[in-house]
């Protein structure tokens, strides 16, 4: 892949991650310009790629603690535009930050060859589908969590554990996460 090819796939990438990680979860104010939002997107995809992604670039085993961390620096990130006034709770809340994240490693996981990410984007969707698969492994449900609401990340690892004690079997949560994503995909 030549440096064109490569930039056009990474842009691809961030647009995607932007949309998934932003579209339901009422980022920004009513108003924001689009100016303020696509410098915020820019200063947040920079400050990811020089700070966040080198941890996982260079290291397959982070462990659940290190990924929580990094989740919230990248809401504490986001603080940085308080004073803007566009984003409607001054800062990313825990549940977007992970969403974006978590994406995002998924594609460069998948494309790139970066390790495998710890956890997956743990979204509506994905709940939905545990919903259905407790259903037919005779485990009790658990209910579902806005990801959009998710403020700290005891919710978030509370259905992580969840998934972890009753359906990986041999699997990684990434691969889980892909097995059920396609599935998904295959139903609608």
């Amino acid at each position: 892949m030549d440096k064109y090819q490569n930039k056009f796939i990474y842009n691809e990438i961030w647009t995607l991650t932007f949309g998934a990680a932003f579209q339901r979860a009422n980022v920004y104010v009513k108003g924001a310009k689009d100016d303020y939002k696509k410098n915020f997107k820019k200063y947040l995809q920079e400050y990811i790629e020089t700070n966040i992604l080198p941890e996982y670039q260079n290291n397959s085993r982070i462990d659940d603690l290190t990924h929580l961390k990094q989740i919230k620096r990248i809401s504490e990130a986001s603080d940085k535009y308080r004073k803007s006034a566009i984003l409607s709770n001054h800062k990313l809340n825990f549940g977007v930050s992970q969403k974006l994240l978590n994406l995002l490693l998924k594609y460069v996981w998948c494309l790139f060859g970066y390790p495998e990410p710890p956890h997956f984007p743990l979204d509506r969707r994905i709940q939905e589908s545990l919903i259905d698969l407790a259903r037919n492994s005779n485990v009790s449900p658990r209910a579902i969590i806005s990801w959009t609401q998710m403020t700290e990340s005891d919710d978030y690892m509370a259905i992580i554990e969840y998934i972890r004690s009753n359906f990986l079997n041999d699997q990684t949560l990434a691969q889980f996460e892909l097995e059920h994503f396609e599935r998904r995909r295959n139903q609608s």
